[in-house]
């Protein structure tokens, strides 16, 4: 399953301030509480009404829309402690998940039936969300958690149920990360740029290669697309100048 990623930013005054990566410790997934709904309208609601309140992301068959930047902080998961969680084991993380060191997915329901439950489609996006989240962030699926387990809300409601919550967690673990070793390993497509921030000094290799030359780099395929991109985008042009590269 792929899907679209669109940036549609919230207003300012649905979110706060800055934080640094290293401050990301936790995932936590949420539902939007509608009965048929599309990722792009909960973006757009978000967008053009200051409710003081937000998540990163929204989920749904095929898109992902960034409602806030993942360095900075979304106002998800703050509320008070649900009064009966302690009867329904809710809000077991209250106080150690925080709006500062999570990032929070929200589900969509692209069905309108009477029912509220995320479609398949829409719960394998959230899944490959999470997977190249906790990869970005090293988050372990142990801080993985529901909106039910930091305040006790009833959120994501069809994941409630500790087995259909077990049986999600699973998802987030069956996709082998893809780690590039050497150079050659890259897709071609994207070696000669890879080549030009190695010879540049800015992507170091460990120093452990046999052959001596010093090309054992150990990047996951996220992290090379996400050089690539950077380096397109500009973001290495002045290391590079001063390295005596174009």
């Amino acid at each position: 399953m792929s899907y679209k990623l669109v940036d549609q930013l919230a207003a300012p005054g649905n979110y706060g301030g800055s934080r640094a990566a290293s401050q990301i410790k936790y995932l936590v997934f949420h539902y939007t509480g509608n009965d048929g709904d599309k990722a792009a309208n909960n973006a757009a609601y978000f967008r053009n009404n200051v409710v003081k309140a937000s998540a990163h992301y929204f989920v749904d068959d095929t898109c992902v829309y960034r409602s806030v930047p993942d360095l900075r902080v979304a106002w998800a998961v703050g509320g008070s402690k649900y009064p009966n969680a302690a009867a329904t084991g809710g809000g077991t993380m209250y106080g150690k998940i925080t709006n500062t060191n999570s990032i929070s997915i929200e589900m969509c329901d692209t069905i309108r039936n009477g029912v509220y439950q995320a479609s398949e489609a829409t719960l394998e996006n959230a899944a490959v969300l999470g997977r190249e989240l906790m990869e970005k962030y090293a988050i372990p699926l142990s801080n993985v958690y529901r909106h039910f387990d930091v305040t006790g809300k009833h959120c994501p409601s069809y994941l409630i149920n500790a087995r259909k919550w077990a049986e999600f967690k699973e998802r987030l673990e069956e996709e082998t990360v893809v780690r590039y070793q050497r150079l050659k390993d890259i897709p071609t497509a994207f070696q000669p740029t890879i080549k030009a921030l190695m010879d540049a000094g800015i992507l170091l290799g460990d120093g452990s290669d046999p052959d001596g030359n010093n090309d054992v780099i150990d990047l996951s395929h996220d992290q090379v697309r996400t050089l690539v991109f950077v380096y397109r985008g500009g973001g290495f042009d002045e290391k590079l100048k001063a390295a005596g590269l174009k």
